[in-house]
């Protein structure tokens, strides 16, 4: 088996990654193991060189493409995106930022405008209003639209992840309640912090509603303006 979990950042994708793993005893792909660029002709080449090894996994945001689902298809390979709340989501992206900020962003993360800058900032505010976070939305939209990719919910599996896996497993392929609740054990949030390289960074909130304690009438206005539309196709109440 090979899994692929395609899909925006700051949507779960880590965790995701550890609960399919643990379950179906996948090997993580290191950073170096896997496409060089989260592109169409980087997997082409990636593929091309058999460089996707049986019983592995790992995460990437691409965009959604019919192309590349299908030089996925042909591996084989099972595509798995994960959606969040579009609020909470922002916030952790938000926070991720304010750390790379502090690394002097060695790692070349996108939206600096938005590093150094409190919460509500305007220049934050006006980011959201001028559209800037329209391209994750439009990705985990455009995944879980498709019809290629096994779709969970963030919150789903918050509220009851054996439930949202044994719904993902039905289509992934069979593996035991046991299987699924060892790796529910295996992967909380405290031990993905401690466990993982930079988990304590990464791995932030992990919780339901984290926006609603550090979003004002600003943002919300600003994401009605911007993404009402987006939000209300990937599935969630706008604000």
């Amino acid at each position: 088996m090979r899994i692929v979990i395609a899909g925006p950042p700051k949507t779960g994708n880590m965790w995701l990654k550890c609960l399919l793993g643990r379950a179906y005893g996948l090997r993580w792909l290191r950073p170096f193991e896997t496409p060089e660029r989260a592109d169409f002709a980087a997997l082409q080449a990636w593929l091309a060189d058999r460089r996707f090894p049986d019983n592995t996994i790992f995460h990437q945001h691409y965009d959604y493409s019919p192309d590349l689902a299908a030089a996925f298809a042909a591996v084989p390979a099972h595509l798995v995106t994960i959606v969040r709340d579009p609020y909470d989501a922002f916030v952790s992206t938000y926070y991720t930022l304010q750390l790379h900020a502090e690394d002097a962003n060695a790692k070349g993360r996108k939206f600096t405008e938005l590093m150094g800058k409190p919460i509500d900032d305007p220049a934050v505010i006006d980011f959201l209003r001028q559209g800037g976070y329209r391209n994750n939305l439009l990705k985990g939209r455009d995944w879980a639209a498709s019809g290629d990719a096994v779709v969970l919910r963030y919150e789903e599996l918050i509220r009851d992840p054996l439930a949202a896996l044994q719904q993902a497993a039905a289509e992934l392929g069979p593996v035991s309640d046991e299987a699924l609740q060892t790796a529910i054990d295996y992967c909380t949030a405290d031990r993905m912090r401690e466990r993982t390289k930079g988990g304590k960074r990464h791995v932030r909130a992990a919780t339901v509603g984290d926006s609603q304690r550090k979003l004002g009438d600003e943002h919300y206005a600003a994401f009605r303006d911007a993404y009402a539309d987006l939000i209300t196709e990937l599935g969630y109440p706008v604000r």
